[in-house]
Parts: structure tokens; C-alpha cells; sequence
């Protein structure tokens, strides 16, 4: 070896901890603790939960109007024809989703 060339040592380190070696099993258990909520009997995924609630009040929410309008004076029915029409635009704009 000449004086210019310099020497390049590769070093690799392997991971000490046992916790380093199984990162998917920790990810794992995180993503239950934070998804799912659990009680003495049965198991839900909070995410399926939120969106049947939103979906379950939207419903509620558009029958009521559509109620509304089919019974009251065409006159009388802005306020419900302006709810039904945010409710529509909500789940059409921005819509709930099961992430």
C-alpha cells in the first residue's frame, strides 16, 4: 500500500437488545392497544365504531329532513333543504373514512 491510498475498515453493528431484533411485533402491539378497545366481553375496532356512529347519525339526520320536506309548505323548508344539502356535502367533500 502506497502512502496516498488510505485504509477503509466497514463496520457493521448488530442490533444488542432483543427488543431491536422484532420491531414488527412492537409495532404490532401498538397499533392493537391503539385501534381496538376491549372490555370484559367483546373486542371493537374504534375505527369501524367512528364511522357507523357518523354514518348511523347522517342517516338519522337525512331522513329527518327528507321527512320534513315531504310534509311542510315549500316555503318552510329552507332550513331543512340547507341541512339535508351540508349533510350530502360532507360525506361527498369530506367524507369519513375507516383509517
Amino acid at each position: 500500500m502506497s502512502s496516498s491510498e488510505e485504509k477503509l475498515e466497514l463496520k457493521i453493528d448488530t442490533p444488542r437488545r432483543k427488543s431491536e431484533n422484532n420491531i414488527s411485533e412492537i409495532s404490532e402491539k401498538t397499533f392493537n392497544r391503539k385501534v381496538y378497545w376491549k372490555s370484559c366481553c367483546f373486542e371493537l375496532d374504534r375505527r369501524a365504531v367512528s364511522f357507523f356512529t357518523q354514518l348511523l347519525i347522517s342517516l338519522l339526520i337525512i331522513t329527518f329532513c327528507l321527512f320534513q320536506l315531504h310534509t311542510l309548505d315549500k316555503c318552510d323548508s329552507t332550513e331543512y333543504l340547507s341541512l339535508l344539502t351540508m349533510v350530502l356535502g360532507v360525506w361527498v367533500g369530506d367524507a369519513p373514512r375507516l383509517n
